[in-house]
């Protein structure tokens, strides 16, 4: 729900209200790992992840007394296991946001240059339940057969919230050739997790909140100013020079004693524009003070989902260069040309003991899952009830850990879409869509638990209405 206001007391100011109140929940399910021994009850189940598996098999190696054959044969489907030796688990969870905001605005001039000034503060809460299960199945024939449901709440039973505060003030200045655009942020954020009991031993109801049932409580808060500012010369009408300097942040999870993202962030470039030719150059550093590596359910490391660590300094820095071209200017029709050129080179600039998040860094280690080169180019062609593109991305291959070891980096991939667009009236039009249309099959990412496909084929047709 979201309901909006906004006064105008005079040309020169605009207020506006917003309060928004956002509840929905998601269950989705995936598999936590195996006991090869099996087990009788949810409960009782004793994992071995599949990040081991995977790797034992990546390797060659044999697991717990198993080869790396029979452990692939277990992967492939073709392997049957003993009762209660897959884990599922239910990750039931209920979420809420609610909030309110409030800005003001003016334009006018002053000082001999005009403004546009803006001022904002909201106030946010959120809250996150959840009450998931674990069941046990296992393998027979390549499907999976469940043997117990277990009870809920033996999986995770907690609720984590936050209260934030932010302010803003934001001004934008035309004079001449320059526009500044200096602002200023603050927020302060509080979070906390309450966990409840859920180990067998230590509770007879894993879904219980009673004050009896509490395992642990935790709190974290952030409070933190970001100033930036940004800069635009024009020289002429078709060239742009553009500067900024920009304090960025990442807000830690409620983890005790971790430091939020820290960042200041520079870029400085050019951008010329003609009647059919567009050109952009961007140099951008980002200096990080704290690098936040949080664990999730995708990250697919040994860590608790929730914890956070800190990576201590990084730098990323990097240059864009981006070109957009007609082809046929005076044709009738347009074939638009599009190239974009991206290099980034991102390293950990000091050691950080080993961490089950980041791994064992030293300096100069990239980090992970940042590309050092990307390159997109589309070709279309359009007319007046017709168009049609054609798209290459390619992406370098990347480290998923800050080691780059054997079996921690992605493939180089090169994606090939087409799309085309007819309009049958003004209020019709049919759309049609081919996504990696060659079937390239490369390793997008390996968490969670080892090797991660890119999307395959995918057609897709439609009709677009408009009234």
């Amino acid at each position: 729900m979201i309901l909006r206001h906004e006064y105008v007391p005079t040309q020169a100011w605009k207020l506006a209200t917003t309060l928004y109140d956002n509840r929905h929940g998601r269950n989705w399910f995936k598999t936590e790992g195996i006991d090869f021994d099996g087990s009788e009850r949810a409960e009782t189940f004793s994992r071995t992840s599949w990040s081991s598996v995977v790797q034992a098999v990546n390797r060659g190696t044999a697991l717990r007394g198993f080869s790396a054959d029979w452990l692939a044969s277990i992967l492939d489907g073709a392997a049957d296991t003993p009762p209660g030796s897959v884990q599922l688990r239910s990750n039931d969870r209920a979420y809420k946001s609610r909030g309110i905001q409030f800005r003001a605005s003016w334009t006018g001039s002053l000082g001999g240059a005009s403004h546009e000034v803006e001022v904002g503060v909201r106030y946010h809460e959120d809250e996150e339940d959840r009450l998931q299960r674990n069941s046990t199945y296992h393998q027979r024939d390549g499907v999976l057969h469940l043997d117990d449901r277990g009870r809920i709440g033996n999986a995770g039973n907690r609720i984590q919230r936050a209260t934030a505060v932010a302010v803003f003030l934001h001004d934008r200045i035309d004079t001449g050739a320059w526009t500044l655009t200096p602002g200023l942020r603050f927020e302060d954020i509080d979070q906390s997790r309450i966990r409840y009991e859920t180990r067998t031993s230590r509770t007879s109801d894993p879904a219980s909140r009673f004050s009896g049932n509490l395992r642990s409580t935790r709190a974290n808060r952030t409070r933190i100013v970001l100033p930036g500012i940004g800069v635009l010369y024009r020289p002429t009408e078709q060239t742009t020079l553009l500067a900024g300097v920009h304090k960025g942040f990442t807000a830690p999870s409620n983890a005790p004693d971790v430091r939020p993202e820290e960042a200041l962030n520079y870029e400085l470039g050019v951008r010329m524009a003609g009647s059919t030719v567009r050109f952009e150059a961007v140099a951008f550093v980002s200096d990080y003070d704290n690098l936040l590596g949080e664990c999730t359910s995708s990250s697919g490391v040994d860590c608790e989902v929730g914890d956070a660590f800190n990576g201590d300094a990084a730098t990323v820095r990097g240059l864009e260069l981006s070109t957009a071209v007609d082809l046929s200017p005076g044709a009738g029709f347009e074939v638009p040309l599009e190239v974009v050129y991206t290099y980034i080179d991102g390293s950990f600039d000091t050691d950080i003991a080993d961490t089950d998040f980041f791994g064992d860094v030293r300096a100069g280690d990239p980090v992970p899952y940042i590309p050092k080169h990307q390159f997109f180019a589309t070709l279309g062609v359009r007319t007046g009830t017709f168009a049609a593109h054609l798209s290459a991305n390619r992406v370098a291959a990347v480290c998923v850990r800050a080691s780059c070891g054997a079996f921690e980096k992605t493939d180089d991939s090169l994606d090939l879409d087409v799309a085309a667009r007819y309009r049958m009236t003004d209020a019709v039009g049919l759309v049609a869509r081919v996504e990696n249309l060659t079937d390239a099959d490369d390793i997008a990412g390996r968490h969670p638990y080892g090797a991660r496909p890119n999307k395959a084929r995918t057609f897709a047709i439609g009709v677009e209405l408009a009234w």
